[in-house]
């Protein structure tokens, strides 16, 4: 048993480890990342609208009877009196993210190349957001429509933020740019320099649009959505959910930071599935999407990666005095989410007892999410919560759905069952090790 570990953690620091760190070190993908990062508390600010504009009660099903039904009823007709005015931070946040987008991945990646090329954060950002402007939303008699600002954008931000920053350190490593004599000021130098690789990038995307349009009727948001379509929703399915939750947990088992480097890959689609949902409930259609950010941290890892929360609980009661020790340190961090005091204090890394439980809990957390939000037992994330919310309150508000609370007990119940046996097995060598310690100091 101990050769086969040894085999697998040698797998995993030789093959998967190098990998995964290369994988989270590319520069565009850090750029997507970062970009996408920066995004997220204009989704929290849209949330917190959506769900001011969206109070879970039905007037048709719900009687003033009580004190709680008639709070409800009276914050929906406060709702519908008020919706304009209560969604415009909505509007102005969530439904135009891709233009955010564009301009913080040109900025992102931008000042990946500063130093070594001389790119200009500032100047590339307004630049992707410019491009992106005239691919996605061009000027309709003096109106900019929004239709493709919102998540239908948002992989041609991506491709917008990246392509212009990597055409302007073309142009700059050409040479192809305005210099300014030394002495003039770096704001007024940058400006002058980004107006060539502005003029070239409009030129290039406008003539692309135009093409695309003539040739194929859709633009360039357009085509790449009809491109994307099928691995969207195969970004939604169980089998990508469990092959992302797999990948980060091997990853933290071997001591890398799995969720991070997963991230790289998902953070996108998160964004991507709960801009989408949000659009659909403003429209009052179905919400399409199931994988979300308040899926992954609510459902699949309440507590943290390994879903720990569970395994925190049973530690609190240990015989152990060093694993009692470790439960009070990480029980109030692991109600936000933050589990690194159990990954690395217990230690989970490389710990052949609690590395099958850590993988294997949040796999079974994702099944059993997958299915009951499938089946429509609780209703679909459509506002972001910041993943650090406990997992208790994080679901219900993303979902609005109070199904959602009952959901999370049940999976931190189904949680510290699983866990338990190897909790068990562990305090036993622990407790094994005290008495040793005990004796060797009377001694």
């Amino acid at each position: 048993m101990s050769d086969k570990n040894d085999k697998f953690t040698m797998f995993l620091e030789e093959k998967l480890m190098p990998a995964a760190i290369k994988l989270s070190e590319q520069r565009h993908l850090k750029a997507i990342r970062d970009g996408i990062m920066s995004a997220i508390p204009l989704t929290i600010i849209g949330g917190i609208s959506l769900i001011l504009a969206s109070p879970p009660v039905d007037p048709a099903l719900t009687k003033p009877t009580n004190f709680f039904n008639q709070l409800l009823l009276a914050w929906y007709n406060w709702s519908q009196a008020y919706k304009t005015a209560i969604l415009t931070p909505y509007n102005m946040t969530m439904a135009i993210m891709s233009l955010f987008v564009a301009f913080a991945i040109g900025y992102s990646l931008a000042k990946h190349y500063e130093e070594e090329y001389g790119t200009d954060p500032l100047s590339n950002g307004v630049i992707a957001g410019v491009v992106f402007l005239l691919v996605a939303a061009p000027s309709e008699g003096g109106m900019i429509p929004a239709t493709y600002l919102d998540a239908k954008g948002l992989f041609t931000a991506m491709i917008v933020g990246l392509v212009t920053v990597e055409i302007t350190k073309f142009l700059i490593e050409k040479e192809i740019t305005i210099r300014m004599p030394d002495g003039v000021p770096p704001a007024v130098s940058a400006s002058f320099s980004a107006l060539i690789p502005m003029v070239i990038n409009v030129i290039l995307f406008y003539i692309i649009n135009l093409i695309l349009i003539e040739t194929m009727g859709k633009n360039i948001p357009e085509a790449i959505m009809t491109i994307l379509t099928p691995a969207l929703k195969g970004a939604d399915t169980l089998g990508f959910i469990l092959i992302t939750t797999l990948m980060a947990h091997l990853l933290w088992f071997a001591g890398i930071h799995g969720s991070s480097i997963v991230s790289t890959i998902t953070d996108p689609i998160y964004m991507t599935h709960i801009m989408a949902n949000a659009a659909a409930k403003m429209a009052g259609t179905a919400m399409p999407f199931i994988y979300t950010r308040s899926f992954w941290s609510c459902i699949v890892r309440p507590g943290g990666s390994g879903a720990t929360l569970g395994l925190t609980l049973l530690l609190l009661r240990s015989r152990s005095s060093q694993l009692r020790t470790i439960g009070k340190v990480s029980i109030l961090p692991g109600l936000f989410n933050i589990n690194e005091p159990i990954i690395f204090g217990l230690p989970v890394v490389l710990n052949p007892i609690l590395a099958i439980p850590f993988i294997a809990v949040p796999v079974i957390n994702a099944t059993i999410g997958y299915f009951v939000v499938n089946l429509g037992l609780i209703g679909r994330a459509y506002i972001e919560v910041p993943w650090t919310t406990p997992a208790i309150i994080g679901l219900p508000l993303s979902t609005m759905d109070w199904r959602a609370f009952i959901l999370v007990i049940l999976i931190i119940l189904i949680d510290m069952l699983i866990y338990y046996p190897f909790f068990k097995s562990y305090e036993k060598v622990l407790l094994e090790q005290e008495k040793v310690e005990e004796v060797a100091a009377v001694i």
